[in-house]
């Protein structure tokens, strides 16, 4: 069984707890969360141009510019201070103290028709979980569209598989090989997704799927231990949203979090490189000695 929170406060060790238990928080009218989509609005205008919906931009692009522009976005989204201030503004609204937080960089995420783009800058997440790809079993997701979407269009979780182990190659993937040689190379690849993925070995079933489409800024909170992915786009329109991390600074040192069913990645601790302090942005290697 697992719980659905909507739009309730919880305190901070509860929080948590509830979170590694594999229960989902929704919140839709945080201040924090419309504000956030405003400014990611605001750069997909910036690349894109304001004389088209900018859901509707891969019908007049050719793909090589659409990639070109797409990793233009994602770079400046991703990068900038504003960015890291609404993740820690997000947890001043939502009740937990910033200081007590690493976050991971923030991502756009732009997912296009599946049959004009699926690969690279747009890849479409098959089944996984986080841990697959050497996250932290402390790690706290949030997702959000940043235009109204529908169910053919959004992320499923998939509850079922919680709690019970999937066969998945994670154990042959390296986190550290990711970060330094495969992820930088996400706009070459176009016709097809050629870096190697941590996948499940099973079929998994897709009628205990939960998809969420909602308006923008509604956002689903979840353990990164859950399955979760990539619903195959088939509406005609680009898909836009923000996902982050954070996780505990208490927790992240003391390895406590979901529990790990399945994941075997390698070099998980140099994903910590990439965190910051969500009170003041300080690098994690910056804090923590």
């Amino acid at each position: 069984m697992i719980n659905l929170y909507v739009n309730k406060v919880i305190p901070d060790q509860e929080f948590r707890s509830l979170i590694y238990s594999g229960a989902l928080i929704l919140y839709s009218k945080l201040a924090t969360n419309a504000d956030f989509c405003d400014y990611a609005k605001k750069c997909v205008l910036n690349e894109f141009g304001d004389d088209i919906d900018p859901r509707l931009i891969h019908v007049r692009l050719p793909i090589d510019e659409f990639v070109k522009k797409v990793a233009a976005l994602k770079a400046e989204f991703t990068n900038s201070i504003q960015s890291k201030a609404h993740i820690r503004d997000f947890l001043i609204e939502i009740g937990q103290d910033p200081k007590d937080y690493f976050l991971d960089v923030p991502r756009i995420r732009v997912v296009p028709d599946y049959d004009y783009l699926h690969a690279g800058v747009s890849y479409a997440y098959l089944p996984h979980r986080d841990t697959w790809y050497g996250a932290a079993d402390c790690q706290i997701n949030t997702w959000m569209p940043i235009f109204p979407i529908s169910a053919d269009q959004t992320m499923m979780l998939n509850p079922y598989y919680f709690d019970r182990p999937v066969k998945n190659t994670s154990g042959d993937w390296d986190l550290k090989n990711w970060v330094m040689n495969e992820r930088p190379a996400a706009k070459q690849h176009i016709a097809a997704e050629n870096r190697p993925h941590p996948l499940s070995l099973e079929q998994i079933r897709q009628e205990t799927e939960l998809r969420v489409a909602g308006e923008s800024g509604d956002m689903i909170v979840f353990s990164g231990a859950h399955l979760h992915g990539t619903v195959r786009n088939n509406s005609g329109q680009v898909r836009f949203s923000i996902d982050f991390r954070i996780y505990h600074c208490e927790d992240l040192l003391s390895r406590r979090g979901a529990r790990n069913q399945d994941g075997s990645a390698k070099n998980i601790e140099f994903g910590y490189r990439d965190l910051f302090r969500a009170s003041d942005f300080e690098p994690y290697s910056g804090v923590i000695k």
